[in-house]
């Protein structure tokens, strides 16, 4: 008994000295911020946290149509109520009618994080599980049993910021016209039945553009303080709330604390909170457990 008490302290030290090693690794080379791009609809906004570390191919080749300006002034062309609203593939203009969003060569399928709602994932060829190249669909409702498993996996490559899906809701719940694949089931805006699609009546996209929010900034408030550091902490684990996956691998985790301490502290000298807590604790056990060695 005397034999194993200094064993269980070296596993201790070793522990912590693992755990510190960890820390400090993530604080010197954590990843890039994870890029957040706003979709400038007709019915609104939306904010959508882009999974660059867990799908990288996935996010540049959508940041690639992004940065062209090819998604200006398309429009949203199919909508399944508490299934998908899609979009990505085609404009509209009243004097020359429908034109292809110009694609570039297809990209790599890149799944594994799950298609539920509030997720923007990559449409494709049925039967071609990489030949995803521009168009791109919300998820309305818990779709992964089906486009987690159908055609090697639907890639998820981003996530609506906070619980905020007024605006593909709003799109869903608008009428639909049939106006012949893949146009059958068009969300229409102040259409009668029976006249002409104009462009006034699409669910148009003024622009799809890149935000500048500095690395940490979990609440979107333009600095990086305390504050960001709570959201941090109140989603810690989560993989359905994106403001605090600032590495965007899917899941809020201490990679993403180690992003927002090192931006906290280059613009604060302040102490760092509570995580510091856990190596407090793990110390606190390691010299009860030299303290017995000690009485052993």
């Amino acid at each position: 008994m005397i034999e194993i008490l200094p064993l269980r302290a070296r596993r201790c030290v070793h522990l912590l000295a693992a755990a510190m090693t960890f820390l400090f690794g993530l604080v010197l080379s954590h990843c890039a911020n994870a890029t957040i791009v706003r979709f400038d609809t007709v019915l609104g906004t939306i904010d959508v946290r882009l999974y660059d570390t867990a799908t990288p191919q996935t996010v540049n080749n959508f940041l690639n149509y992004v940065t062209d300006g090819d998604y200006d002034d398309s429009f949203v062309h199919r909508s399944v109520p508490g299934f998908v609203v899609q979009g990505g593939g085609f404009t509209f203009d009243n004097s020359t009618g429908v034109a292809n969003v110009p694609t570039d060569p297809p990209v790599q399928n890149e799944p594994g994080i799950s298609n539920v709602r509030g997720t923007i994932a990559m449409a494709k060829l049925g039967g071609d599980p990489n030949s995803a190249t521009s168009q791109w669909f919300f998820n309305l409702a818990d779709n992964s049993s089906n486009l987690d498993n159908q055609n090697g996996g639907f890639t998820v490559f981003g996530r609506v910021l906070g619980d905020d899906m007024s605006v593909p809701d709003a799109i869903a719940a608008l009428p639909r016209a049939n106006a012949g694949p893949p146009f059958d089931t068009l969300p229409v805006v102040d259409w009668t039945p029976g006249t002409p699609i104009a462009d006034e009546n699409l669910v148009n996209l003024t622009t799809i553009s890149v935000l500048n929010f500095a690395e940490g900034d979990y609440n979107f408030d333009g600095v990086v303080d305390a504050g960001d550091y709570s959201v941090w902490r109140d989603t810690l684990g989560s993989t359905t709330d994106a403001a605090a996956d600032g590495n965007g691998n899917g899941v809020v985790d201490a990679a993403d604390y180690a992003i927002w301490s090192s931006a906290f502290t280059t613009s604060f000298s302040s102490a760092i909170p509570e995580p510091a807590g856990f190596f407090i604790a793990l110390v606190g056990g390691c010299v009860l457990v030299a303290k017995r060695v000690r009485r052993g």
